[in-house]
């Protein structure tokens, strides 16, 4: 099932199928990447209640086993539609015998997407349906077209963060093969600055850039031709920046509260960075902006 939100000549698809995006498109042009199993056959899912792997897939939360795939649960089980109108809709999902094998917890979350002008809000409700303390981690991974015209190629693009200063801390950066973060391998690809000029190299040898605690709120994917993408996350933590190997023609722009697990970890779940714990009937609101350009 795909609903169609819209405003004015703008149009954004959603999908039933793990409430997410299938298409952002402006004035005929399409900004969403359409997933290629070539690359990478994903366009935007929802990470809920992990960002990112546990060690071996498993961890204790609160003295209870959680066995979790690469980004949790919500993206492989079942959403409804909530509500729905012209310029938005909303999905949920309601934890059940099947998200529960893996992550034991009671929880409602809903996900709702609004249309205005050129910009898509997305925004993630949590809330804690059971009787004991929900801990979780989430965040969006939209990927995106580039180039996004026939006649640019990837290395036309740059990422460009908007800060009052530079990007000076290094990122960190995931191991290819498990996922894992090694939090005493620092990256400067940011040499100082605010642009992150991009080439698949970048993408080849390691994995997705993390940009942690970044104090910069909005970074923009800008080709030669002037479109791109604007990405604002004032209630996100970190921003990831990822592409597929094999000169995949996209870039994944990831708002995130937390991030995979990490080689300073204790190895327990509520303590794992950015963890956000709900107390029973306790609601929690993250937003982030796409803005087409």
């Amino acid at each position: 099932m795909k609903i169609k939100i819209t405003s004015e000549n703008n149009y954004a698809v959603l999908g039933l199928d793990g409430a997410m995006l299938n298409s952002l498109n402006k004035n005929g042009t399409e900004y969403l990447w359409q997933g290629d199993s070539k690359y990478w056959a994903g366009q935007a899912p929802v990470c809920f209640p992990i960002t990112g792997v546990l060690p071996n897939g498993e961890m204790e939360a609160f003295g209870k086993k959680c066995t979790m795939k690469r980004h949790g649960v919500a993206r492989i089980n079942p959403f409804e539609v909530d509500e729905q109108c012209k310029n938005s809709v909303t999905f949920v999902q309601h934890s059940n015998e099947n998200t529960k094998r893996e992550f034991p917890f009671d929880y409602e979350l809903k996900i709702k997407y609004t249309i205005g002008g050129d910009t898509v809000t997305n925004e993630y409700i949590i809330k804690n349906t059971g009787d004991c303390d929900l801990p979780f981690v989430i965040g969006g991974h939209p990927a995106f077209n580039c180039p996004i015209d026939s006649d640019e190629k990837f290395e036309d693009y740059k990422v460009l963060f908007v800060f009052d200063k530079n990007i000076t801390k290094p990122c960190l950066r995931p191991d290819h093969h498990s996922g894992l973060v090694d939090v005493s391998q620092k990256f400067d690809e940011m040499h100082g600055g605010n642009t992150l000029p991009l080439v698949h190299e970048l993408f080849e040898e390691k994995d997705a850039l993390i940009f942690e605690n970044c104090e910069a709120k909005s970074a923009t994917l800008i080709g030669k031709n002037g479109k791109g993408i604007k990405i604002e996350y004032q209630d996100m933590n970190n921003l990831l920046v990822w592409s597929a190997v094999g000169n995949a023609p996209f870039v994944a722009l990831e708002p995130w509260t937390g991030l995979a697990s990490c080689s300073d970890e204790d190895g327990i779940f509520e303590h794992k960075r950015g963890m956000t714990v709900l107390a029973p009937n306790e609601i929690a609101s993250f937003k982030f902006k796409i803005t087409m350009i």
